[in-house]
């Protein structure tokens, strides 16, 4: 629990300096001098992400979002490949994108080594290839950058691997608590979770949302559907995650706070 609170207070802080637009600082792979430089996340828009599936949840998810006219990028895993096949392909429809987030969703074997890590990535990537699955190279890490289930060097080799390699490391900027990850039992209320979640997306131009695609949560798409009616309600667009944008990296923008 320790461990968390300290994660939960260092997303906390480089999430109100992200609203206060005093640091945004991205790290990017080498580019061909030809290249089109990384675009930045568009102002007033949500981004949507959805973690860990596809589920039992994904038709509900995917429902919300098509009756509500929105995108959003989904990080998936294999776990449920064999349980979900066609799920993936429905992720791809209505504007909305797949991206990497891990094979298996085991921190103990994933974060072993690099080597581990990259083999597990090599694994989703794999799969997505057989099922015909187009995809960004875009890659949260799970846990995301700031992790206390990694050694720092390990996660620091693995991002830098990453990197060098040309994807794009996306963690958020806003988490919504479906995930029951502050104590709370789970399906959390839909209440409490969009309350949750406007209130760490307060003042962001550019909130990007963490919200878990995962069966024990069962409550995230009507959570889902009253964010978006909230957020419509400010104002605020819906766009989607790209390999052409920046990366955000939270860890980066921590390090680079501490040096303050």
């Amino acid at each position: 629990m320790n461990l968390y609170r300290k994660l939960r207070s260092r997303l906390l802080v480089v999430a109100a300096m992200l609203a206060m637009g005093a640091v945004m600082q991205s790290v990017q792979p080498s580019l061909p001098a030809a290249a089109a430089a990384p675009t930045p996340l568009e102002p007033r828009t949500v981004y949507l992400t959805f973690d860990d599936g596809p589920s039992r949840n994904t038709a509900a998810i995917l429902k919300v979002l098509q009756e509500e006219g929105v995108p959003a990028t989904f990080f998936v895993t294999l776990a449920e490949r064999e349980q979900y096949p066609d799920a993936y392909a429905a992720l791809c429809e209505n504007g909305c994108r797949v991206a990497l987030h891990c094979a298996h969703h085991d921190y103990s074997r994933l974060y072993q080594s690099p080597r581990s890590y990259r083999a597990d990535l090599l694994e989703l990537e794999t799969g997505l290839q057989e099922l015909g699955i187009p995809y960004e190279r875009l890659v949260r890490l799970p846990g995301g950058s700031l992790n206390t289930r990694v050694t720092p060097k390990t996660l620091e080799q693995i991002l830098d691997g990453l990197k060098q390699d040309g994807y794009t490391i996306f963690d958020w900027t806003v988490t919504s608590g479906d995930d029951g990850a502050e104590g709370q039992s789970v399906p959390v209320p839909s209440e409490t979770i969009v309350q949750t979640a406007l209130e760490r997306g307060r003042g962001q131009l550019s909130p990007v949302v963490l919200l878990h695609d995962s069966h024990p949560f069962t409550t995230t798409p009507e959570a889902a559907r009253q964010l978006i009616r909230a957020y419509k309600a400010k104002g605020y667009r819906f766009g989607v995650l790209t390999t052409e944008m920046e990366s955000l990296v939270l860890v980066d923008l921590w390090e680079n706070l501490s040096r303050k």
